[in-house]
């Protein structure tokens, strides 16, 4: 079996991991003591200009939507090194669900956001949670040619030009494209801090359903393991950074005149996250070599996905008790950064029937 990478791989990995090291890592300081919101959102958009020029923006699109039309361990590097980085970069990286806009959907907002010139938002989850599609709250009723929408959703940004919204119609879930600001909606941020969208008759015409009425489950299906993937490989990146500042915080910090490296406690709990991490580089590159050979892998990507967020959150805990109790303001940046869309809940349940399915048919 070969374990290496191909030599356009590697040229990627050199050029995306030059460019964290030339263009990101000296403005953390910059943006990790800036004074505003804004002066963040300044340094964030100056990244992604350079990331532009670099060729890199929305590689991992395919080349059918406008994108590079990168393979998935391609795709899968630049996630990785970019997200080694506090400055919240974002290079295309699309939920799949865009990808299934119709053709004057697609010239109003997928092409856009391709390219770089709109944002969007998901708003899937709900103040009060559900396991299942059918428990939503947030429901759409049609009165006569449009669409009446009611209740509150969590929104995964509060930035945003359009989001794609998830409401119960009697036929089914339903997505919705959502332009920011229009009549009967208002976003606020609640007392957690989550950015939230509440609906009061929000009217929407037929033209802004994405898909199919009552089909919202089935959107982007095609395109959802590979997204999977990638998001673990920006979870991976997160976790190497994590694990890279702990060490040096291991080998620096000293408590009553001895090194803390010397403590048996320490010394196995930075073992086990480097072994933690490492098994997650396997598990996403193995699964990114299944799907560049055309392999099927919604089951292997959903496990992947699941992997990644547990390693992190024993990454994460397992760097806190290292400092002592304490998360370090880099470690709260770089969480920001693998925060999920996607509701894990609801993948551990297709995984669990899969599971049963397969092992005891």
């Amino acid at each position: 079996m070969d374990f290496t990478f191909s030599d356009d791989a590697e040229m990627v990995r050199a050029t995306v991991h030059e460019f964290v090291r030339r263009d990101l890592l000296p403005l953390e300081p910059k943006f990790l003591f800036a004074k505003t919101a804004e002066e963040r959102k300044e340094i964030t958009r100056s990244a992604i200009e350079k990331l532009k020029e670099t060729g890199l923006y929305s590689a991992g699109v395919p080349e059918e939507f406008g994108g590079g039309g990168l393979k998935a361990i391609e795709s899968c590097i630049i996630a990785e090194e970019l997200s080694t980085s506090i400055i919240p970069i974002e290079w295309g990286e699309l939920t799949p669900i865009l990808y299934e806009c119709n053709e004057n959907q697609k010239g109003e907002y997928l092409i856009p956001v391709v390219q770089g010139e709109k944002k969007y938002a998901l708003a899937f989850r709900e103040p009060t949670h559900f396991t299942t599609a059918a428990q939503m709250a947030t429901t759409a009723r049609l009165e006569g040619d449009v669409f009446l929408l009611n209740g509150v959703k969590l929104l995964s940004r509060p930035e945003f030009d359009f989001c794609l919204l998830f409401a119960l119609a009697p036929e089914g879930p339903t997505c919705f494209i959502l332009d920011r600001d229009i009549p009967g909606c208002e976003i606020t941020v609640d007392e957690n801090g989550f950015t939230q969208i509440t609906l009061t008759d929000c009217a929407l015409p037929r033209e802004k359903i994405l898909g199919n009425l009552g089909g919202a489950l089935t959107l982007g299906q095609k395109w959802f393991p590979l997204a999977r993937i990638t998001r673990s490989a920006a979870i991976l990146g997160v976790c190497r950074r994590i694990l890279e500042t702990t060490a040096l915080y291991v080998r620096d910090w000293k408590s009553m005149g001895e090194s803390i490296s010397t403590r048996p406690e320490i010394q196995r709990t930075l073992a086990e996250m480097a072994g933690n991490i490492e098994s997650l580089r396997w598990l996403v590159y193995y699964t990114a070599w299944l799907a560049s050979s055309k392999e099927k892998i919604n089951f292997e990507s959903m496990l992947c996905k699941l992997q990644a967020q547990k390693i992190l959150q024993e990454t994460v805990n397992s760097s806190v008790r290292i400092h002592g109790g304490t998360m370090p303001p880099i470690q709260h940046w770089l969480i920001n950064v693998a925060k999920e869309g996607e509701t894990l809940d609801m993948l551990r349940l297709a995984v669990s029937r899969e599971v049963i399915t397969r092992y005891a048919p």
